[in-house]
């Protein structure tokens, strides 16, 4: 069968979206799919990138399109939709033409437009992945834009049920709802023997932050945080994002804290393997958190907020649950510190966890959701 996925973030742009997307993509050729993506240009990371690409049964075509705009928009849904939707809205129907998928795939809701308007003229079968917790207002013309988009599509895959849950009470009718989870390659993501000797930190306390540099992960919280926690608790920061050049400027200042940068998904298994604990301070609602199970895969256990649908992504046999504030977060990482034991019982069941919960067998929950 073919698939046409459509999404505003595709790899190389970074983030969790994207690693999941090259996950799906992956699975999805290994069991006979052929996939098309239709996706922009990366909007939120500076990277090389290709217009075209086609290997066995995947193709992609990027979309060249404005960027600087998308992390500025992120708190204004109408103007961000302007932005995010025309590209994609006017190639799909090329796209159809040209590949006549069996399925359409949408990956948010600027994507799900697209897929759902072009579906119902094609008479194609449309899914709708949700990768976020919206937190959609109660009432008004949003709400009601996105109700239509959700009734129009044949199945709504929300990421947690947390997510799941805020659709139905758009008033979404719950046979078309289906929660899927995200999933890890589990050769690829494995710890690493000296793996701190590698990176030359050994004898050092690592705590790892992996994730987009953006106020929504409480990266200012956490340097906040390690101005005043004991100095022998050493943090590592790996990502890029708007935030960039304040992570540079306050990293200068805190002998303890070093800024790694852009680090590419195949080598940042060795971080997490280096790292005594991974940090997931996230002062949003989190829509999952992918580092929580990459970490996890490679036995670091995770001290994470209690926010959105972090809790559904670990539990406390692997990790701690905090609420993100520089004191909480100096306490917690001084205690953890200060009792190694506790960490290497969370660290011994982390990789069982992630066997049991996140294996590649979660595809099967979207295979379902395109064969109806």
């Amino acid at each position: 069968m073919k698939v046409l996925q459509l999404t505003v973030h595709l790899f190389p742009n970074v983030g969790g979206v994207e690693t999941h997307l090259s996950d799906l993509f992956d699975s999805l050729v290994k069991k006979n799919w052929k996939v098309f993506a239709l996706a922009y240009q990366p909007l939120s990371t500076e990277t090389e990138w290709k217009i075209f690409e086609k290997e066995k049964n995947l193709t992609i075509l990027r979309i060249p399109w404005l960027r600087g705009f998308f992390e500025r928009l992120v708190q204004h849904p109408i103007l961000e939709f302007i932005y995010l939707v025309p590209g994609l809205f006017f190639l799909t129907p090329f796209a159809i033409g040209f590949y006549k998928p069996d399925v359409l795939h949408a990956h948010g809701i600027s994507a799900a437009v697209s897929a759902v308007f072009w579906g119902k003229i094609f008479k194609i079968r449309t899914i709708v992945s949700l990768h976020s917790i919206y937190s959609f207002p109660k009432q008004g013309l949003y709400c009601d834009f996105v109700k239509l988009i959700f009734s129009n599509c044949d199945i709504v895959l929300s990421l947690s049920k947390k997510s799941s849950e805020e659709i139905r009470k758009l008033g979404i009718k719950k046979e078309k709802l289906s929660v899927f989870t995200y999933w890890v390659d589990l050769q690829k993501f494995k710890k690493i023997p000296y793996a701190k000797k590698i990176l030359g930190l050994e004898g050092k306390f690592i705590i790892l932050f992996v994730g987009r540099l953006i106020e929504e992960k409480g990266i200012k919280f956490l340097l906040e945080s390690a101005s005043s926690w004991n100095k022998k608790i050493n943090l590592l920061i790996v990502g890029s994002g708007p935030m960039e050049e304040y992570v540079r400027e306050q990293t200068k200042k805190l002998e303890n804290v070093s800024f790694i940068g852009k680090v590419d998904q195949a080598d940042i298994r060795l971080y997490y393997s280096a790292a005594d604990c991974i940090i997931v301070p996230s002062v949003s609602e989190e829509g999952f958190g992918r580092v929580i199970i990459e970490s996890l895969a490679c036995q670091t256990p995770v001290v994470a907020s209690a926010r959105g649908a972090i809790p559904e992504a670990m539990d406390k046999t692997v990790g701690r649950f905090i609420e993100a504030t520089p004191e909480n977060i100096k306490d917690e990482l001084n205690y953890l510190y200060g009792n190694p034991s506790v960490l290497k019982k969370l660290a011994d069941k982390a990789r069982k966890f992630v066997e049991r919960r996140y294996s590649e067998s979660n595809v099967q929950t979207i295979i379902k959701a395109y064969k109806g």
